[in-house]
């Protein structure tokens, strides 16, 4: 049985209070997920914790670790933090977004590409999704 962790949630950003419960799930304490992913405990521990900036080469080495995407811990990392967004946008409407994305890749058996598509991809695959212009009439 891992020792008492003495991180509590509400101090927690969402990437910590994922890593938290992920140290819950799998039974092991924060030095032993510290090992597994090559990160420096206090590194680790200070991730788990609002207004922290981890790097991305530790939010690549955890999302080995824990099986997901180190886009999705960015987006836990940095949630609330991107600015100029709409003034109609929902906050979490971005991060559902993503979620929903690698959830649905993961589902399908699906890993991200290695290298950012073009533009132009990303507009057709808008598009086919339901995305529409502003000045569409019939949307």
């Amino acid at each position: 049985m891992p020792a008492r962790l003495q991180i509590k949630s509400e101090d927690c950003s969402p990437l910590g209070q994922l890593i938290l419960q992920y140290l819950e799930e799998q039974g092991i304490s924060m030095n032993h997920l510290a090992e597994l992913s090559g990160i420096p405990q206090p590194r680790l521990r200070g991730a788990c914790f609002k207004g922290t900036c981890p790097t991305p080469e530790t939010l690549r080495k955890m999302a080995r670790v824990i099986g997901k995407h180190h886009l999705e811990l960015y987006t836990l990392a940095y949630k609330g933090r991107i600015e100029n967004l709409p003034e109609d946008t929902d906050d979490s409407s971005l991060d559902l977004i993503m979620r929903e994305l690698f959830e649905t890749a993961r589902e399908l058996g699906l890993t991200a590409p290695k290298i950012r598509p073009s533009k132009a991809k990303i507009h057709k695959a808008l598009l086919e999704l339901g995305f529409s212009p502003e000045n569409d009439e019939c949307a």
